[in-house]
């Protein structure tokens, strides 16, 4: 179909704590809005942090809405004001809300699904089923796209479109001394999604070799991680940097050898994107979903099994001992070019035409 008007495409989340990888990939498409495409997006529940939104402030309403029931009507409201031609959802609710305000009141836009988390993260399995009202879905990762599948959605229904993230110029190189250098960039949460107390495990398990590791990111479970850290002894090989609005400038004149992901469970990893297109290779779980998209296992990272602590150690030993060698910093750059700003917009808009 040929689309020669402006498309309205309205993204409605519940709430948003203006710090995550999710308001990454939101600013990318904000600001992609041109004389062809009008996006927009609408928190019912507003923005903790508001800073992120400062330069699409007109393309996005923020609401105070402090529940469930509230948000849903508030976004049903909203959207039969606004009379979008898509709606995108990152909301089972919502999504419920979307689909009520078109069949009550009989509008005629198409519902599109874009999941940031593993399916499989939720307290209310029963819900799931809500997805099955949408017309369309984006999946961010091969996991979601096989979870929708699982739900008896036709594989002709979900596009699976990952994240965009932009390349860098310049090239974060490694180290050439006796001690490796490690990052780890996320919310500091000790066993809830981070999983961190498996990364102290795991480097607490590799003393024998010489490591320094810089913590950037800031959670309720820092007094709790530097205790752990302490127990295991390795409490003065950790550097705790607090959370930064941009960690990869404060990584710019250093080296880094590894970023490290020890997550139960993601939607699509950004961190460990915007780790490649420094050139910088990765260590992470193969938690569900998305690690596996991204890392091509003794090329540009390493994969190990969520919770075998044994499995990790070991083959961070292999790198240590260079039986691991990952490619240059260069080739890691382009071994993610499927999600590099640029393409991923063009094929974000040419798919949005065709559903229309």
């Amino acid at each position: 179909m040929i689309w020669e008007a402006v498309m309205k495409v309205l993204m409605i989340f519940t709430h948003l704590t203006g710090k995550g990888g999710m308001e990454t990939v939101l600013a990318k498409v904000l600001t992609a809005s041109d004389k062809s495409f009008n996006f927009s997006l609408f928190l019912p529940g507003g923005c903790s942090d508001q800073r992120w939104l400062q330069a699409f402030a007109d393309r996005v309403t923020l609401h105070s809405k402090t529940n469930s029931f509230t948000r849903f009507w508030d976004t049903l409201v909203f959207i039969l004001k606004t009379q979008p031609n898509i709606v995108i959802s990152m909301s089972k609710v919502q999504i419920l809300a979307a689909w009520m305000a078109r069949k009550i009141f009989r509008r005629k836009f198409k519902l599109v699904s874009w999941n940031h988390f593993s399916l499989l993260e939720t307290r209310f399995p029963s819900m799931l089923k809500l997805f099955k009202l949408c017309d369309y879905h984006l999946a961010i990762s091969s996991g979601i796209q096989h979870q929708l599948q699982g739900l008896g959605i036709s594989p002709h229904r979900i596009f699976l479109v990952y994240n965009p993230i932009d390349p860098q110029e310049k090239l974060i190189p490694r180290t050439n001394g006796y001690t490796k250098e490690f990052v780890y960039i996320g919310r500091l949460q000790s066993k809830s999604q981070k999983n961190l107390t498996e990364l102290i495990s795991i480097l607490g398990a590799t003393t024998a070799y010489p490591w320094h590791l810089r913590v950037i990111g800031a959670g309720d479970d820092e007094a709790t991680l530097k205790r752990q850290a302490k127990d295991a002894g390795i409490a003065e090989r950790i550097t705790w940097l607090g959370w930064q609005s941009q960690p990869w400038d404060i990584l710019d004149e250093d080296e880094v050898d590894l970023l490290f992901l020890t997550s139960k469970f993601e939607g699509l990893p950004m961190i460990l994107a915007e780790a490649m297109s420094y050139g910088v290779p990765c260590f992470s779980a193969d938690c569900p979903t998305g690690p596996e998209d991204i890392i091509k296992d003794g090329a540009n990272g390493t994969l190990y099994t969520p919770g075998n602590v044994t499995q990790a150690h070991e083959k961070l030993v292999g790198f240590f001992e260079k039986k691991t060698t990952y490619l240059p910093p260069e080739e890691v750059k382009m071994t993610i070019t499927k999600m590099y700003t640029q393409q991923y917009l063009a094929t974000l808009k040419q798919l949005l035409i065709d559903i229309q």
